[in-house]
């Protein structure tokens, strides 16, 4: 494993999400569950169309949908009213998504995460 790196909330993360880290007051790390990977942050700043929050989420970066491969889920529902919002449990905790395609799971986990806020925009 890559020798971790502190992130904003002094909390040691891997390399490649140190970037993600940066974003969030708390702890960014990997998890798994299901075949499926994912980016758990806690903490995430973000604009939802246009007001500042603070949120928990999950970044799956290879969800199995040609076009839907990769996903951001919220354990809050954001009432986004995009085309479709989807109720998962994920590490046994409710989390909810919208439609928001093509996101390429061949970037790198800030550049999935970057794309799937556009949403939220």
């Amino acid at each position: 494993m890559d020798a971790a790196e502190p992130g904003a909330a002094g909390i040691a993360v891997v390399p490649e999400l140190a970037p993600i880290a940066v974003l969030c007051s708390g702890p960014v790390r990997y998890r798994d569950e299901d075949g499926k990977r994912y980016v758990h942050m806690v903490g995430l700043h973000v604009l939802v169309r246009g007001e500042q929050k603070e949120l928990e989420a999950l970044l799956c970066l290879n969800y199995p949908n040609g076009t839907y491969p990769t996903r951001l889920y919220f354990r809050v529902n954001l009432g986004l009213g995009l085309n479709w919002n989807e109720n998962a449990y994920i590490f046994a905790t409710q989390w909810f998504s919208w439609s928001w395609k093509d996101v390429k799971a061949t970037q790198s986990p800030i550049e999935i995460l970057a794309g799937h806020l556009e949403a939220l925009r």
